[in-house]
Order: C-alpha cells, then structure tokens, then sequence
C-alpha cells in the first residue's frame, strides 16, 4: 500500500515538472533605422570625442614618405619585400638567421603615395603577430620549398627562390639545418605551414612585426622598396 501511494505521489511530481508555470508580459516596441539620416547623440558624442581625439593625433602622425603606391602580390611585390627584409635586417643583429618567411594573407591592406602614418601601418598589420626564429632540419627545409612552390608566393627575404616545373633552386648553402625567421602564427602551423612542427628549437624575439615596421619607418625619411626577383617562376 505504502509503495502504492509512494508511486502515485511520484507520479504527480514529474507531472508537475513537466507542466512549467509560464507568465508573458506584454511588449511593444517600434523599429530604428540606422543609416546617414540618422542624428548623433551629442551627449554620448561629447563622452567619447575626447578618446577619439587623443587616438586621432597618434594615428594621424606621418612617419615617413612612399615615393609610390604600393600593395601587395604574387609571387612577390614591393610591400611584401620590404615587410620582410625590414623584420630580417632588425633581428638579424641579435640572432643567427637564414632567412624570414612571412604570409601572403597576413598582410591587410596597402601603403600610400606620399606621407606614411601610423594608422597605415596598423592598417597592413592589424595582428600582435610576434616574431620567433624556428629551427628546422634539412628535411622539413624541403618541405618548405615545396609549399612554397605551389602557394604562389609568400614574403621571403635572405633567400631567392626559383621554380621551373617541379624542380627548385634555391640560393641558401648545404645546411643540416635552417633557422627560419617567421610569425608567431605561422611557426605554430597557420596558413597550414605544417613543416614547422618539425622544429628542432624556437627562440621567442618578443618583437612585434608592427612594433618593427613602426620602428623603421620612424627611423627613415623615405620607404626604399626593391623588386629583385626572389620569388621567379619560368
């Protein structure tokens, strides 16, 4: 009898689970189109505009001048050059380096004819990409140039590359091993640069790609780009 009730008095439990109590409250509402008719609210204006002005003078700074217009392509362009030989000549003071190796894709947008600011180099570098030097042997050093050979062209500096069909030469010396300067996001297998998980040792630099190209074009009156065929294919 007992085992009875208790079934019944479970029973009523799940029931009462089930069945939620559910309260609705009235709403209305109207929509707000957001496009250029739309009026700034001085009072939250005048909360930021400060912020805004402050970041405006620090963006707007002109660092140095382009003598021409320069955007990125493959297999090689003048902005992607200078990009990498900038990171190799600023690292190659501290470090043992080959060659760099930066991505194609990393780089976001161009450089200007005339006055370079700082707004323009954030703009081609967005990301807190740091730089590392990456160890590699000789076997995934093959690895590389065959991704190389069907990518169309990444930033290199310290090396020439050149594809004919399936054979690659290349100008760096017999080596058991290469150290490779490159992003914290490609040594860690981004852009599906798999052959750094070969990697026999990784120095951290602590450096910055943006932090560098900063640097350089503070230090300069004018950006000198080359176009020296680094990057050939016949």
């Amino acid at each position: 009898m007992k085992a009875y009730i208790f079934t019944i008095i479970l029973c009523i439990s799940i029931s009462s689970c089930k069945n939620k109590l559910e309260v609705q409250f009235p709403f209305s509402g109207t929509s707000l189109i957001i496009d250029s008719t739309l009026k700034p609210d001085s009072s939250i204006v005048a909360i930021y505009q400060p912020y805004q002005l402050a970041l405006d003078s620090i963006m707007n700074e002109v660092l140095c001048y382009s003598t021409q217009y320069l955007e990125k392509s493959q297999p090689e362009s003048r902005l992607s050059n200078w990009m990498a030989d900038v990171c190799l000549k600023t690292v190659n003071k501290d470090y043992i380096l080959n060659f760099c190796l930066l991505n194609y894709g990393g780089i976001r947008s161009t450089l200007p004819q005339g006055a370079v600011s700082t707004k323009n180099i954030f703009q081609i570098m967005p990301f807190e990409n740091e730089l590392v030097i990456v160890e590699i042997p000789d076997s995934s050093f093959i690895k590389a140039l065959e991704y190389l050979k069907y990518s169309n062209g990444h930033p290199i500096s310290g090396i020439k590359l050149n594809i004919k069909d399936d054979i690659i030469t290349h100008s760096m010396p017999s080596l058991k091993s290469v150290h490779i300067l490159t992003s914290d996001y490609l040594a860690n297998g981004g852009d599906q640069m798999s052959f750094f998980a070969d990697s026999l040792s990784m120095v951290k630099t602590n450096l910055k790609i943006r932090d560098i190209l900063l640097a350089e074009c503070k230090a300069i009156d004018s950006l000198r780009t080359i176009l020296d065929n680094r990057f050939v294919y016949e």
